[in-house]
């Protein structure tokens, strides 16, 4: 937690250096040139929510665990509005004070939310040598699996560990396993990857094992009934590979009533979007699964990957 508490206050000191910035330009510079100034940090920020925020290129930009909070530029660019509108005496000074305080909670807000509240807490498990195990409550599907990828590659892991170290709280966003699997494979031949991948994709080509974070079209949940998905919130599943023969994704889903699924292109259909977190050797070992049929149950009994 202290890379966070450190990232948090550097994003803070990042934030009040802005909002200097915002002020004493408007002090001092000329209307064209805050104007100029106001106009790059708004296509800054446009640019950000289009082709940075929530994408993978994030993780690509800032491999760090922290990178949760580093990668929220937001607040950064809010900070340069406050700075403004403080130094604006054209706008009655209570007015100032009121937007420069409200926008400067959210900022404050937003940059710490990720530290709030506590990891739920999970049953306890005796996976005897399995691999993956079923998740023990309705929050912690994403830390479930992410504990049985780390244990694919011979890491020890846990989901009561991984929903503390992922930030899962009513759900885990994918930045949250990201750092879960960053602190995990810190030390080891195994770093972290982090691919957008859509539908289409997940059945036409190779995909090596990996966690996938899915969100689901408003459709979904006409045919929860068949899939199990619905659209208030997302779900995890292990990714385990593409069945070519058959055209469908194989899975690990941790809820407790599917477990090994083949999932075609009818149930794929309901996904809006997919984030797939894998494990890549910095020595070029190849993928735990490299060679395995992940299309044959036997397979995953004869190497006691998962609770049956």
């Amino acid at each position: 937690m202290l890379d966070l508490v450190l990232s948090a206050f550097g994003m803070l000191i990042l934030c009040f250096a802005f909002c200097m910035a915002g002020a004493s330009l408007q002090k001092r510079g000329g209307g064209t040139l805050t104007f100029l100034a106001l106009a790059v940090v708004t296509g800054g920020g446009a640019a950000y929510m289009l082709w940075i925020w929530d994408r993978p290129i994030l993780a690509r930009i800032l491999p760090f665990s922290n990178a949760i909070i580093l990668g929220n530029w937001l607040p950064v660019a809010a900070a340069f509005f406050i700075g403004v509108c403080l130094k604006t005496e054209t706008i009655a000074y209570l007015r100032r004070v009121f937007f420069a305080t409200a926008l400067g909670c959210l900022c404050g807000f937003s940059l710490i939310s990720p530290l709030l509240g506590d990891a739920p807490e999970c049953g306890i498990l005796d996976h005897s040598g399995r691999i993956f195990e079923f998740q023990t409550t309705k929050q912690t599907c994403s830390a479930a699996c992410a504990a049985g990828l780390l244990r694919l590659h011979g890491i020890d892991a846990t989901e009561e560990e991984l929903a503390a170290l992922c930030l899962t709280r009513n759900g885990t966003h994918w930045l949250g396993v990201f750092r879960g699997l960053k602190i995990k494979t810190a030390g080891t031949e195994w770093d972290v990857i982090v691919e957008e991948v859509t539908p289409k994709q997940l059945t036409r080509s190779e995909n090596p094992p990996g966690v996938l974070a899915l969100t689901f079209t408003p459709e979904a949940a006409e045919h929860s009934i068949e899939s199990g998905f619905g659209t208030e919130v997302g779900h995890t599943v292990v990714c385990l590979g593409t069945c070519q023969k058959s055209k469908t994704l194989e899975v690990f889903d941790p809820s407790p009533d599917y477990g090994f699924e083949s999932w075609n292109d009818r149930i794929l259909a309901d996904v809006q979007t997919g984030i797939l977190l894998r494990l890549v050797s910095r020595k070029g070992t190849p993928s735990p699964l490299h060679g395995i049929d992940t299309n044959r149950p036997s397979t995953w009994n004869d190497r006691r990957m998962a609770s049956r």
